[in-house]
C-alpha cells in the first residue's frame, strides 16, 4: 500500500470518528435543551399563577440542533482582555458548556419564563395602545435565554484603550480573594463565609475590618495567591455569623453560607419567604395615561424612564424596557468609561442614554427631580435609603410625580433586613442555593450570575404589568422585587420540576429558528463607545420590529430623547 493511500484512509478515518462525534454532541445537547425547553414550560406556567397575571398569547419555546456548535463559536470572537485573554475565553466555554449540562437549579427555563412574559406583557401593551384584538404570538429561544444570565462574559466592545483599559481594570480589582463568587472561607465554627465586596470602599472597610495591613489598591487579581492565605487565617478567628455581622457593620457585606432549612428558619429567611415574588401595590388613583398609537413601532415607544441602578440587576430591569421601546435615560455620576464597575455594567447600557449627575450639586439634584416629574417610570436598585438624604426617596418621588410607577430591587425583604446591601453572589450563598447547586463541603454558584439578570427580568415584569394596568384603569404603583425571594421561587420551582409531574400547558415546544436568531451574538455599530455586541434577544414577538436597532447606547445626555 502506497503512503498516500495510508495518507487517504487516515483523513477518511478522522473524518468518519469527527462526524460521528458531531452527531452524538448533536444528539446529546439538543436533547439536553428538549429537556429545558419543559422546564421552561413549568417555570412559566408557575411564574403566571405566582403573580396572579393572566395573559392571552400564542407562546412557544424553541429549541435548534446548531445552537451549542454556534455558541461555542461565539466564546472565540472579540476578546478585548490585555494579559488575561485566555481568562476571559475559559469562562465564555464554561459558561456554555454549563448552559447544556443537567441543572439541580432551574435557571435557563426561569429565565426563558420570564423572559417570555415580559415579551407578552409588552405585546398586550402595545395592542392596548394600538386598540388591537390580534393575539399576539410569542417565541423564545431557549438556549438564548439560558445565555442571557451569562451575558457579562460575551459582550464584545471596541478594542479602543479607553475602552478596553476601564474594563479590564475593573476585572482586576474585582477578582481579589475578597471576591465571595470564587472564594468562600471556613470560619472557627466549621461553617463557611462569603465576602461580597465589589466596590473598593466596601472592599477597604472590610480589609481593616478583618486587619488586614494590605493597600486596597494592591489587593487583587495579581496577589490573589498570597492574599487568599492571609484572608483564610483571618477568617479562622472568628464564627460565622460574627463575621456576618462584623461585615454588615463596617459596611460592607458577606454572609453565612446556608442551607435552605437554615435560611427559611432564620428571621430574616421568614420575612424574605413571605413577601410576593412581585409586591406590586396601587399606592395613587392617578389617571389613564394616553401614551398615543405605537402603529408599526414597538410598544412601549414614548413611554419615558428613569433609571436610577446599577451594577447588574436593576439595569437589567430597565433594558428590558428599553428592547421594547421605551425611552431609558440612565443616571451615573460620572462619564462611562470612567465608572468603578465598567467590567460589570458595560451590557447593562444596552438600550440607554446615559445622564452624568452628581447629587452632590444642587442644580444638578434639581435636574434629576425634573426628571422624576416627567418619567413615566423610575427604577432603582441602590442599598435601601442610600437617596433619602437627596430627597429621592420613595415617598418623595411620588410627590414629586404623583403618576409615577416606581420599581425598585433589594436584596432581602422590605422589613427585616431591609436596609442590608446584598449582591446576587450573596442571595445565593444565603439561601442555600449554593450548598444545594453544590454540597455542605463543596457550595459552588450558579452559572453566570443568574441571582441578578432573573431578578431585573422579574421586575421588568412587574413594572410592565403596572404601565399595562395604568392603560386600563388608571392608578399610580409601587413595583418591588428582592433578589433572596426570587432565589427562593428558585427553590420552589426546581423541586416541582424534581417531582418530574407532566404539567398542563397551553405553550408548545418547536424545533425552529426564526431570522432574528441566526446569530448568537448581534452588533450594534451605534454607540458611544464605539461599536459592541450583545448576545442576542432571547425572546421574539412575531410581528414586532427587530429590538437590536433599539440596543444603542449614548453617554452625556442632558434630558429625555423624545425632548
Amino acid at each position: 500500500m502506497t503512503w498516500y493511500m495510508i495518507l487517504l484512509i487516515v483523513i477518511l478515518a478522522v473524518l468518519v470518528v469527527w462526524v460521528i462525534i458531531d452527531i452524538v454532541v448533536t444528539l446529546l445537547t439538543y436533547n439536553a435543551m428538549k429537556v429545558k425547553a419543559k422546564q421552561s414550560q413549568l417555570a412559566y406556567e408557575k411564574l403566571k399563577k405566582d403573580l396572579g397575571i393572566v395573559t392571552d398569547s400564542e407562546v412557544s419555546f424553541l429549541i435548534h440542533p446548531d445552537r451549542f456548535g454556534e455558541m461555542l463559536s461565539s466564546c472565540f470572537s472579540h476578546n478585548g482582555f490585555p494579559r488575561y485573554r485566555i481568562v476571559l475565553l475559559f469562562l465564555r466555554l464554561k459558561a456554555v458548556i454549563r448552559l447544556y449540562k443537567k441543572e439541580k437549579i432551574l435557571q435557563t427555563g426561569a429565565a426563558a419564563a420570564s423572559l417570555t412574559l415580559a415579551g407578552e406583557l409588552a405585546a398586550e401593551i402595545g395592542a392596548i395602545r394600538n386598540h388591537s384584538t390580534v393575539k399576539p404570538v410569542v417565541e423564545t429561544d431557549v438556549a438564548f435565554a439560558g445565555l442571557q444570565v451569562v451575558r457579562l462574559y460575551m459582550m464584545g466592545y471596541s478594542k479602543k484603550q479607553e475602552v478596553a483599559a476601564p474594563r479590564f481594570a475593573s476585572a482586576l480589582r474585582v477578582d481579589n480573594a475578597l471576591n465571595g463568587s470564587f472564594y468562600k472561607y471556613r470560619c472557627a465554627d466549621d461553617r463557611y463565609f462569603s465576602a461580597h465586596v465589589y466596590y473598593e470602599s466596601q472592599k477597604a472597610k472590610l480589609m481593616k475590618a478583618l486587619g488586614l495591613t494590605a493597600k486596597p489598591e494592591d489587593f487583587n487579581l495579581d496577589s490573589l495567591k498570597g492574599d487568599k492565605k492571609l484572608v483564610a487565617a483571618a477568617v479562622k478567628n472568628y464564627p460565622a455569623e460574627e463575621l456576618e455581622k462584623l461585615a454588615f457593620d463596617c459596611g460592607a457585606c458577606g454572609c453565612v453560607l446556608r442551607s435552605h432549612e437554615q435560611w427559611q428558619a432564620a428571621d430574616f429567611g421568614k420575612a424574605v419567604c413571605e413577601m410576593p415574588l412581585i409586591r406590586s401595590e396601587k399606592v395613587g388613583d392617578a389617571p389613564r395615561k394616553d401614551y398615543g398609537r405605537c402603529g408599526e413601532d414597538l410598544p412601549l415607544k414614548g413611554i419615558k424612564v428613569l433609571d436610577l441602578t446599577h451594577i447588574i440587576a436593576g439595569p437589567a430591569a430597565s433594558r428590558i424596557l428599553a428592547e421594547y421601546g421605551a425611552d431609558v435615560l440612565l443616571v451615573r455620576r460620572g462619564k462611562f468609561v470612567g465608572q468603578e464597575q465598567a467590567m460589570l455594567e458595560l451590557d447593562g447600557w444596552a438600550g440607554k442614554n446615559s445622564i452624568q449627575l452628581d447629587f452632590n450639586v444642587p442644580e444638578q439634584l434639581a435636574l434629576c427631580k425634573e426628571l422624576i416629574k416627567k418619567a413615566d417610570v423610575v427604577t432603582y436598585s441602590y442599598q435601601n435609603g442610600v437617596l433619602d438624604n437627596f430627597g429621592l426617596s420613595r415617598e418623595e418621588i411620588h410627590r414629586l410625580n404623583p403618576n409615577v410607577i416606581y420599581g425598585s430591587l433589594m436584596c432581602f425583604s422590605d422589613t427585616v433586613w431591609k436596609d442590608k446591601p446584598g449582591w446576587a453572589p450573596l442571595a445565593e450563598d444565603v439561601t442555600g442555593l449554593s450548598i444545594r447547586n453544590g454540597s455542605l463541603k463543596k457550595p459552588k454558584n450558579l452559572n453566570g450570575v443568574p441571582l441578578d439578570y432573573i431578578p431585573g427580568f422579574m421586575l421588568a415584569i412587574g413594572v410592565l404589568n403596572a404601565i399595562k394596568q395604568n392603560l386600563l384603569a388608571g392608578g399610580s404603583y409601587n413595583v418591588t422585587g428582592s433578589l433572596t425571594r426570587t432565589a427562593e421561587w428558585l427553590h420552589e420551582i426546581s423541586d416541582e420540576a424534581e417531582k418530574k409531574t407532566p404539567v398542563a400547558t397551553a405553550t408548545s415546544i418547536k424545533r425552529l429558528g426564526l431570522p432574528q436568531f441566526s446569530f448568537v451574538l448581534v452588533s450594534v455599530p451605534e454607540t458611544s463607545v464605539g461599536p459592541l455586541l450583545y448576545p442576542t434577544p432571547a425572546t421574539v414577538v412575531v410581528g414586532l420590529p427587530s429590538s437590536i436597532p433599539a440596543m444603542t447606547f449614548h453617554d452625556g445626555q442632558t434630558g429625555f430623547s423624545g425632548q
